[in-house]
């Protein structure tokens, strides 16, 4: 089975409640409890606000197993939202072998923008690196099924921390679909 990205986890939901519970409380303990109460529910809404604005970028995991593609479908509004409360009971979407006319590879994989070292930096450049380089290297493969739909996913994040690896399992996945060149890496 061919892997790439990440799978929703938990992580938006716990973050958003710690980062609500904390300022809730110091207001419910200082000030009043309906105003700890507000503020809290204010911090957990602008976590999950950034989390369903940014979830393609930040979790965009989809597979081949040979036959078919799933992946986490994120243009539905719903869906999204769910997948952020209850990633682990939203079923993946199918794309079935058959179906699919051709896969086209999109980005650059021999030319990658470089990104200048980290050393002159702040400490905030460095966290960010990894997804700074993502967005000026975007790779992905673009699905065009017999029907006319479109489908683009993304192997920016796995590219970023595993050029090798990546190309690798890009030509396994092209090697399945007849008529489609192998990429290779420099």
């Amino acid at each position: 089975m061919i892997k790439f990205g990440k799978k929703v986890n938990l992580r938006p939901v716990l973050l958003s409640v710690l980062v609500g519970f904390i300022p809730g409380c110091f207001f419910w303990v200082f000030f009043n409890g309906w105003l700890g109460f507000f503020v809290g529910f204010c911090f957990f809404a602008a976590i999950i606000a950034y989390y369903y604005l940014n979830l393609s970028k930040v979790f965009n995991y989809w597979q081949f197993d040979g036959e078919n593609i799933e992946y986490n479908d994120m243009t539905n509004p719903t869906k999204k939202l769910m997948l952020i409360l209850f990633p682990y009971f939203v079923k993946m979407d199918v794309i079935k072998g058959e179906d699919i006319k051709s896969i086209k590879l999109l980005g650059d994989m021999k030319n990658q923008k470089t990104l200048p070292p980290m050393v002159p930096f702040s400490n905030t450049y460095s966290i960010f690196y990894a997804r700074i380089s993502m967005m000026k290297n975007p790779i992905g493969v673009e699905i065009t099924m017999k029907d006319g739909k479109q489908k683009y996913l993304d192997i920016s994040r796995d590219y970023t921390y595993d050029k090798e690896k990546s190309t690798k399992q890009i030509n396994d996945l092209l090697s399945d679909f007849t008529n489609l060149n192998k990429v290779q890496h420099q």
